[in-house]
């Protein structure tokens, strides 16, 4: 019997799964076909969810640091002890010296019931902001008030022409593919503008190769253009907009010739560009995370949404700038989860938090970990290590023995999602929420996170914080919906919410004005520029030492630093992807060994020259640890301009050939290395 669940991962997709256990408890996992999204369709991290519970490397007991090894101890002493340390925190200096670093590498609905936990306790301190995409989410707000998409489907139908910008389809999107040979098929053109190479290139009529961190100089430039050719939408700014007369003032600055000298896009692609906005109606545009883990992220994602309002392209069938769906969050009442709002919480930056670790006062006595592996995640990984081990006890929760949880304290088992009941839905892309039904029962004595604080509260004499079941939590948090809904999400297993496939099709935002705003007063109210500015003095630009831009890279066959519980994942010689232009100055081949540094790190690698994309920039997948250091130890704690989002990809390093007497490359690593990306 095919059981319907769904995948938990920190993804656009969110796929509906069918489950399927044989009689010596092998599961088999694939993709629903009924899902109107994913269409019977798995990537290789979701059909990894089986093989991770089964691992047998899977942490399946309570286990106890002592001195520099694990032991294993019984449920009842591990809740204890850290109860123990919990009170002992409370009574020293106060609910604030208790640390709950989290993120969303599992993000079901209950797993929102780990921080009622702490603020059921008073509050704590607790990790805020994004190491991904908060720059985008608040840039979107001050332009529309809230960052909505259009749905998948309209794109297919409707669009002209598609542009994918700065989103790798292929390794974090996947079933945005069949939507967009949909729309080809129907005549669209497609666009993919981004410093890497990737599949979908294979597929477009153009690509187009910005340096790392000068999209939003394209952006403007090519709206400048708009402007003096006079191809604008005059009634949409004129009836729905505020401030372009602001904005239209400022275009002066990004000069085509100048902005192709700084963004390596020949002038010729900026004029292509832009009469691809101000010509073609409508145009898509699908927005990634990538071009705002920049210092000047924020401002670059409001210079692509000012050139798709200007030209027309905003609350139409087939347009709109996709950059994240968080309509949904607001069918959900997490507060009844969480119980946020009675708690005094101190917040700690994602991207920062090792530095606010250090400096903490009161400090951090009692740390918990779940859902992230930050030793591999955040950046500057050394300064990170340094704080963690300062901490005085630190628990880990996860299903095996992270990076992370090797300096951990205590290490304590959770449940795998084929092991759990929970709600998961997505407020990245699409609209459906699908229903997690437990396929097999906990290996070994895992419990789900939720058990945990839960026995926890019970220990400290506190069992009314946690008091609950999952059908009662579930129903809480969808209190909103009609009890028909909600049936139908158990017994279809997923479910469309009522959430319209045009973004802002009335032409009311959710802006102060209500209009969309070129000129944002909570721009301005947060200490910006009112307009989307890019200025070309604060570009960060490499040194003589280290000129080459090394971007961080999400891995298409893992979940960022999932691959560490893959033998196969944990080489000690990654994969560096590097341009043609760095291969023709350093002299390096495919399948050369090099050296890859910057004033912080340095490790041996693999070279994969790219024959198309960003012919100077070099990309390290995330998650990669070996030679005593991860690929974050390049990066430094750097912030973009808005919101709590971490600038990672403003990192520059050197590359050059390992001297000809080191040994070459085994036929084994060989093999890791895929053919050479041509591209087009």
């Amino acid at each position: 019997m095919k059981v319907k669940t769904a995948c938990p991962m920190d993804c656009y997709d969110s796929c509906s799964i069918l489950a399927e256990v044989d009689g010596q408890g092998n599961i088999k996992l694939e993709g629903n076909p009924e899902h109107p999204i994913t269409k019977g369709a798995l990537c290789n991290r979701g059909r990894q969810l089986s093989i991770r519970r089964n691992s047998e490397n899977r942490v399946l007991r309570p286990l106890k640091r002592v001195g520099d090894t694990f032991v294993h101890i019984s449920w009842e002493q591990a809740i204890a002890e850290i109860a123990a340390q919990v009170q002992a925190t409370l009574d020293e200096v106060g609910h604030h010296g208790i640390f709950h670093c989290y993120d969303w590498g599992s993000g079901t609905l209950l797993k929102n019931l780990n921080q009622r936990f702490f603020y059921g306790l008073g509050g704590c301190t607790e990790t805020v902001g994004s190491l991904c995409w908060d720059a985008g989410l608040t840039a979107q707000t001050y332009d529309f008030g809230r960052a909505n998409s259009h749905a998948p489907e309209d794109t297919a139908e409707h669009a002209r022409a598609i542009v994918v910008w700065g989103r790798n389809v292929a390794n974090t999107n996947v079933h945005m593919t069949p939507f967009i040979k949909t729309a080809q098929a129907r005549g669209a053109q497609l666009v993919v503008i981004s410093p890497l190479s990737q599949d979908l290139g294979r597929r477009a009529d153009k690509c187009l190769y910005p340096r790392p961190g000068t999209d939003g100089l394209l952006a403007l430039a090519a709206l400048r253009v708009c402007r003096d050719r006079n191809w604008l939408d005059h009634d949409f700014i004129r009836e729905a907009t505020l401030g372009w007369d602001a904005i239209a003032a400022e275009l002066d600055m990004y000069d085509p010739e100048t902005v192709a000298s700084l963004t390596d896009v020949p002038v010729e692609d900026i004029y292509w560009l832009a009469e691809l906005y101000g010509c073609t109606r409508p145009v898509a545009t699908i927005l990634g995370i990538g071009m705002q883990r920049y210092a000047q992220g924020g401002q670059t994602v409001r210079a692509i949404d000012a050139l798709v309002a200007a030209t027309g392209h905003v609350g139409v069938p087939g347009g709109g700038v996709s950059y994240a769906q968080r309509q949904l969050a607001s069918f959900f009442d997490e507060e009844a989860l969480t119980g946020r709002s009675k708690a005094d919480v101190r917040e700690f930056e994602r991207a920062t938090q090792a530095a606010d670790i250090l400096a903490a006062n009161p400090p951090i006595r009692v740390a918990f970990v779940t859902r992230t592996n930050p030793v591999l995640q955040v950046p500057d990984s050394a300064l990170f290590r340094k704080a963690f081990a300062s901490i005085r006890c630190k628990v880990v929760i996860d299903t095996f023995m992270t990076k992370t949880a090797e300096m951990a304290d205590y290490v304590l088992p959770c449940t795998n999602v084929l092991e759990e009941e929970d709600v998961a839905y997505t407020t990245m892309w699409h609209d459906y929420v699908s229903y997690v039904k437990p396929v097999v029962a906990p290996r070994g004595e895992a419990k789900p996170d939720w058990k945990i604080f839960s026995d926890l509260a019970c220990a400290l004499g506190r069992p009314e914080i946690m008091e609950g079941s999952v059908d009662v939590w579930i129903k809480r948090a969808l209190s909103p919906w009609p009890q028909e809904k909600v049936a139908e999400l158990k017994e279809c297993g997923f479910v469309k919410l009522d959430v319209p496939s045009v973004a802002w099709a009335h032409r009311k935002f959710g802006t102060p004005s209500g209009k969309f705003e070129f000129a944002s007063s909570l721009a301005v109210a947060d200490g910006h520029h009112p307009v989307a500015r890019i200025e070309i003095d604060k570009l960060q630009r490499g040194t003589e030492m280290y000129p080459y831009v090394l971007l961080t890279i999400h891995p298409r066959k893992w979940q960022l630093s999932q691959r560490e519980t893959f033998p196969e994942g944990r080489g000690e010689c990654p994969i560096v992807e590097i341009g043609r232009g760095i291969a023709h100055e350093q002299g390096i081949a495919d399948g050369d060994f090099v050296y890859v540094e910057n004033e912080r790190a340095r490790i041996r690698a693999i070279a994969r020259v790219q024959a198309a994309g960003h012919a100077k920039s070099v990309r390290l997948e995330i998650g990669w640890s070996g030679q005593g250091v991860t690929a974050n130890d390049f990066t430094d704690t750097r912030k973009a301009d808005f919101g709590s989002q971490s600038a990672q990809y403003d990192c520059f390093c050197s590359v050059v050939r390992a001297p000809a007497h080191e040994e070459e490359p085994s036929q084994r690593e060989l093999s890791a290395i895929a053919p050479a990306t041509t591209g087009k």
